[in-house]
């Protein structure tokens, strides 16, 4: 059975290992490493799957800024990863799931990401650019997405993510 708890500082290393399986290059991994390090960093929003008391999952949200409204309570969630061992057995799944309700219940409002339209929209994930949001990275439109969890502050404009998003 799999839990899904907050991460703990003993957690790095097993988190680094689940990107670096998880993804074809280490950029992930280095990213949640200097995301840790980063004023934006919500340590309970940072969520491990554990199975047999071994890390087999992890996801992030990391808090970012609405510019033309900075008093919007918003994240960003990336990256999130499973083992490749334990890939299509529901744990990703789980992972957004726990990760949206923690941003709910810690009082934030949107949580964008960058990811596959057809695995994220069954989370209420949909198109951040049609609200009229600025996509901050360099990834085709339909990727960039949004779900409300929280007040529907029903503004847009350019998000400022945290700068360890920009050596992505």
């Amino acid at each position: 059975m799999v839990l899904i708890t907050q991460e703990t500082p003993a957690d790095t290393d097993a988190v680094a290992a689940v990107h670096a399986a998880a993804f074809p290059t280490d950029d992930e991994a280095i990213l949640v490493d200097a995301l840790r390090e980063n004023d934006a960093f919500e340590p309970s929003l940072s969520l491990v799957a554990r199975e047999d008391d071994d890390v087999v999952g992890h996801v992030l949200c990391t808090r970012i800024t609405v510019e033309d409204a900075p008093s919007i309570p918003a994240l960003t969630l990336a990256p999130v990863g499973v083992v490749p061992e334990e890939q299509g057995r529901g744990i990703g799944t789980s992972l957004v799931e726990a990760a949206l309700d923690a941003a709910a219940e810690g009082g934030f409002d949107l949580v964008f990401l960058h990811g596959d339209p057809v695995f994220y929209s069954r989370f209420g994930f949909h198109p951040a650019g049609i609200r009229g949001f600025e996509n901050p990275l360099e990834t085709p439109p339909e990727v960039f997405m949004l779900a409300t969890v929280g007040d529907d502050p029903e503004t847009g404009g350019p998000l400022s993510y945290p700068e360890p998003f920009d050596h992505i």
